[in-house]
Order: structure tokens, then C-alpha cells, then sequence
């Protein structure tokens, strides 16, 4: 008799908890994604004509209410002697594997439009690696947990 009272005082204590702690509910926004970028976000490299110079800004947030997901923000700041374009290449390792996607940048000496783009990392330690492609500078890199 003491068992079944026993299992269900825990199982009554676990159903106030998981209440009590909104499990099920569904976030409002994105969870906070713990990253540490050693390098910064903010790549510097040669665009693809007129040896034109700028910078390419990158963050990575966690998409609300997929699980695994993350979104990259991939903005242009501008270009010398623009218009001028790149390719960025986003590399992962996650628990779903290692991947890569392509993303292409484009404006003049003025911020450009952001691409923002949704990638499938898996749940758990992750890393990032951004750099241009053709390889034209130094890369950006990312260690995080995705929620």
C-alpha cells in the first residue's frame, strides 16, 4: 500500500511542477541562444568586382518554437568603391550532422538588405563557421547551444 502512495505522491508533485513551471506552453519569443564568438561577427573581405573593400555583419539566434533551429542574419554594411556582392558560406557541426549553406550579399557603400535564413543544427553543442567564398579574409566562428 505504502508503493502505490508513494507513486502517487510523486506523480501528483511532477504534474504541479511541470504547471507550475509552464512546461508545454509555448514560448513567446525565441529562446536565448548561449554562444561564444572568439573572433566577433563582423567579417571583413574583398567583394566581387572593382577590388571593392567592406564588411558583412552575422548573428545566429534560436527560432521560436522549432526546436534545433537556429536563424542566421546575414547584413551587408557596405562596400568601397561598391556595388559589390559575396557568397557566404554558413558551416555547422550539430547534433544533426555537418552541413553548409550558401548565402549572396549585395549592395553599394550604404547597409544592404539582410538575408536571414533557417537552418536545421540539431538540439544541443553546436559550431559555426562563416567566411566568403572564394576565401578572401579571415572567418567568423561560433560555439552554442541550441535550445
Amino acid at each position: 500500500m505504502t508503493v502505490r502512495v508513494s507513486a502517487a505522491v510523486i506523480v501528483i508533485s511532477a504534474t504541479i511542477s511541470a504547471l507550475l513551471c509552464g512546461l508545454g506552453a509555448p514560448p513567446a519569443q525565441a529562446d536565448p541562444l548561449p554562444q561564444w564568438t572568439p573572433f566577433g561577427t563582423t567579417l571583413y573581405t574583398f567583394g566581387d568586382a572593382n577590388f571593392c573593400t567592406g564588411a558583412i555583419g552575422v548573428a545566429l539566434e534560436a527560432t521560436p518554437q522549432l526546436p534545433g533551429h537556429v536563424l542566421a542574419h546575414v547584413t551587408p554594411y557596405g562596400y568601397q568603391h561598391g556595388p559589390c556582392g559575396n557568397h557566404v558560406v554558413l558551416g555547422w557541426l550539430g547534433s544533426a550532422g555537418g552541413r553548409s549553406q550558401d548565402v549572396y550579399i549585395h549592395t553599394d557603400a550604404t547597409p544592404g538588405n539582410t538575408v536571414t535564413v533557417d537552418l536545421w543544427v540539431g538540439m544541443g553543442p553546436a559550431k559555426f563557421i562563416v567566411n566568403t567564398w572564394p576565401l578572401q579574409g579571415p572567418f567568423l566562428e561560433w560555439y552554442l547551444l541550441v535550445p
